[in-house]
C-alpha cells in the first residue's frame, strides 16, 4: 500500500562544512579542464563567435548609454562577461553580456548620485551584484526558480524575443518612431511606412534574404558573417548616403579595460539592496534564456551553476570597467543562429571583441547598423518557440490559472519596465503553485482484493459504523491544501466506532495547519467513539505528532512510523484497528 520515495544522501561528513554549489563550481573548473573540441566544431565556434561579437558592437555601446555611463564600458562587459561565463556556466551556448533590462536597473540604483561618484560607484555595485549571484549559487539557490511556472517564463520569454523584433524595427527601417513604449513605438512606424528609407530597408531586406540563402550552401558555416559583410561593403565602396554605421553610435576605438579597484568603502544600503534586485533580475532572465538552448551535448544544465557563472562574470566585469552581465536572450538567438557548437563560442566571442576594440575598430566601424538590426530580427523571430506557445495554448483551457499567467508575463514584458515584468512573473508563478497545490488534492480509498493486491476507489462522503476505511492522499498539504483536505475527509454522521486510516508516507513534515485538521478531525470520530491511524510517517513526523498538544497518541490518534517494507506499516494499523473493533464488538455484546 506504500510508496517508496527517494532521499538525498550526502556523503559529506557530518562535521564537514559543505555548501550544495560547491560541486557545481568543481564541475565547472572540471568541464573548463577538458581537452579542447574537434577542429571542425573549433573552427564553427570561432566564426559563431565573430559573429556575436560584431552583432553585439551597437547592443553593447546602447546598454552603456541606458545606464547613463560612457557606451565603451558596454563593450568591456562584452568582453568580461562571455570569457568569465564561458569558462563556469553550464547552459554551454547561453552568452553571458550585457544586457538591456541590467543596465537600465543600474542606472537607476547609481542615478541620484552626483556625475563624478556615479562612474565609481557603478563598477561596485556591478561586482556587488556578482558577489550576490556567487553566494546563492554556492547556497545551490537555483533550484528556486523551479518554482517560476513553465506558462510565466513562456509568456515572458516570447515577450523578451518579440521586443528584441521590435527594437530593431528602426534600426532596420530608418524611422525614428514616436510612443511611450515599444507597441506604440511600432504602431507609430507602421502608420508612417511611407517615411522609411528605402537605402536602409533595402540592406536589412538584403541581409535577411542572404542569412537565408547562404544557410542552404557551401557556405553556411560563414553565412552569419557574409550576411552583414555584403551589404556593408555596398554602402562603403557605392558611398550610400542615410545609412547609419556603427561609428554613428559611438567611438569604439580604443585599448584593452584597464583593472580598478571599486570604493568598497562607498558601500550603503541602497548599493546592496539596488545590488541585490538587479542580481535576481538578472538570474531570473537567465534561467529562461538556459531553458530556451539545451546542450547539443545532451549534457544537463545547472541552474546554480549558471548563478555561480554569471556572478563572476559580473565580478570581472566590475573589475574590468563593464556594465553588468547576465544571460542574453538576442545575442544567445544570435549565437544559436550562427551554428555554435560548444562554451568555446561563447569564449571566441569575448576574444574577439577584444580584438575589435584593440585593432579592428576601424573595419568594424563601418558594419551598416540595418545589416545588424536585421540579423537581430531574424535571431529574435527564430527564439519563438511556437511549441511551447501552443503547449501553453492548449493546457491552458485546462488550466485557466496557467494561460491567464502566461498572457499577463507577455503583455506586462511588452508594455513595462521588463524588472516590474519579472516581478509580476514571479508573484504570478508564486499565486499559480498556491492556487494549483491547494486545489489539486485526491483522496482516495484502499481496497485489498481476492488476490491480494491492492485497487484505489473514490473515497466515500461518508464512514461506515464498525469498520476500517483506509485513505491514500496524494497533493501538497502545506497549508491551504491541508484546508482542502479538511472538506475531503469522509464524515462519520451517525456511524459509532468508525476507524479511519490515513497514509502519510513521503510526508517529511507536518505544518501546523494539518496537524489543526487531522486533530479536528480526530475529534470528530472521537465524538462517535471512532479513531484515527496515521501510517508511513517519517521519524521527523512521528516525532511532530508524539510532541503535539492538539493530537493526542493512543487517545484517539494513533501514529504507525514508516517500515522499509512497502505496505507494512498500513497493514499493521489495519490489523491494530480490526483488533480494536473485536473488543468494541464483545463490549457490546457482554452489555
Amino acid at each position: 500500500m506504500e510508496e517508496s520515495t527517494a532521499e538525498d544522501k550526502s556523503t559529506t561528513p557530518d562535521n564537514e562544512f559543505h555548501l550544495p554549489g560547491l560541486s557545481v563550481l568543481r564541475d565547472a573548473v572540471q568541464n573548463a579542464s577538458k581537452k579542447v573540441p574537434p577542429r571542425n566544431k573549433l573552427q564553427q565556434d570561432g566564426i559563431a563567435g565573430m559573429t556575436t561579437a560584431v552583432s553585439s558592437l551597437p547592443d553593447g555601446m546602447a546598454n552603456g548609454l541606458l545606464a547613463g555611463v560612457n557606451p565603451i564600458y558596454g563593450l568591456y562587459a562584452c568582453i568580461a562577461g562571455p570569457i568569465v561565463g564561458g569558462i563556469f556556466s553550464s547552459s554551454q551556448l547561453m552568452m553571458i553580456t550585457a544586457t538591456s533590462a541590467s543596465a537600465i536597473m543600474a542606472g537607476q540604483t547609481i542615478g541620484n548620485l552626483p556625475a563624478d561618484e556615479r562612474s565609481k560607484v557603478f563598477f561596485l555595485l556591478v561586482v556587488l551584484i556578482g558577489v550576490f549571484q556567487t553566494i546563492m549559487g554556492l547556497l545551490g539557490l537555483g533550484r528556486l526558480t523551479r518554482f517560476v511556472s513553465f506558462s510565466v517564463m513562456t509568456g515572458f520569454l516570447t515577450g523578451i524575443s518579440v521586443l528584441l523584433v521590435m527594437s530593431q524595427l528602426p534600426t532596420a527601417t530608418g524611422y525614428a518612431p514616436n510612443g511611450d513604449n515599444s507597441i506604440s513605438q511600432t504602431f507609430n512606424l507602421l502608420i508612417h511606412f511611407n517615411q522609411f528609407h528605402l537605402t536602409t530597408v533595402s540592406m536589412a531586406v538584403l541581409t535577411i534574404l542572404l542569412a537565408i540563402f547562404l544557410q542552404k550552401t557551401p557556405l553556411k558555416k560563414f553565412f552569419a558573417l557574409i550576411a552583414i559583410a555584403i551589404p556593408s561593403l555596398i554602402v562603403y565602396f557605392f558611398e550610400l548616403e542615410g545609412v547609419k554605421v556603427v561609428q554613428d553610435i559611438g567611438d569604439i576605438s580604443g585599448s584593452t579595460p584597464s583593472l580598478v579597484v571599486p570604493p568598497f568603502s562607498a558601500i550603503s544600503i541602497d548599493i546592496i539592496t539596488g545590488a541585490m534586485a538587479v542580481a535576481i533580475v538578472i538570474l531570473i532572465q537567465g534561467a529562461g534564456v538556459s531553458q530556451n538552448v539545451p546542450n547539443k551535448n545532451g549534457e544537463a544544465t545547472s541552474t546554480s551553476r549558471d548563478f555561480i557563472a554569471q556572478g563572476a562574470a559580473n565580478i570581472a566585469s566590475g573589475f574590468m570597467q563593464g556594465l553588468p552581465v547576465g544571460g542574453s536572450l538576442g545575442t544567445t538567438a544570435v549565437n544559436v543562429l550562427a551554428r555554435a557548437q560548444t562554451r568555446w563560442a561563447v569564449i571566441f566571442s569575448g576574444l574577439a571583441m577584444t580584438l575589435i576594440v584593440v585593432v579592428l575598430s576601424g573595419i568594424v566601424a563601418r558594419t551598416v547598423m540595418p545589416s545588424l538590426g536585421a540579423m537581430l530580427i531574424l535571431a529574435g523571430i527564430r527564439s519563438i518557440k511556437l511549441s511551447d506557445i501552443v503547449s501553453t495554448w492548449n493546457s491552458g483551457w485546462n488550466s485557466w490559472p496557467s494561460l491567464l499567467a502566461g498572457g499577463v508575463t507577455f503583455g506586462a514584458t511588452l508594455i513595462l519596465p521588463i524588472p516590474t515584468a519579472v516581478g509580476i512573473g514571479v508573484l504570478l508563478s508564486a499565486f499559480l503553485f498556491v492556487t494549483q497545490s491547494s486545489t489539486e488534492i485526491t483522496l482516495v480509498e484502499l481496497k485489498k482484493r481476492s488476490d491480494g493486491t491492492i485497487e484505489e476507489h473514490k473515497a466515500p462522503k461518508t464512514l461506515k459504523g464498525n469498520q476500517v476505511t483506509v485513505l491514500n492522499v496524494y497533493g501538497n498539504l502545506f497549508y491551504a491544501g491541508a484546508r482542502t483536505l479538511e472538506h475531503l475527509l469522509p464524515k462519520p454522521e451517525n456511524a459509532q466506532n468508525p476507524v479511519v486510516i490515513l497514509r502519510l508516507r513521503g510526508r517529511k513534515t507536518l505544518d501546523a495547519t494539518l496537524i489543526s485538521v487531522l486533530s479536528d478531525y480526530a475529534s470528530i470520530l472521537n465524538d462517535v467513539n471512532g479513531k484515527l491511524y496515521l501510517t508511513g510517517v517519517s521519524e521527523q513526523v512521528y516525532k511532530e505528532v508524539l510532541h503535539s498538544h492538539k493530537l493526542r497518541i493512543n487517545g484517539p490518534v494513533k501514529a504507525f512510523r514508516q517500515e522499509p517494507a512497502l505496505g507494512l506499516s498500513t497493514h499493521n494499523a489495519v490489523v491494530d484497528a480490526e483488533a480494536w473493533l473485536l473488543e468494541c464488538e464483545e463490549k457490546e455484546s457482554e452489555k
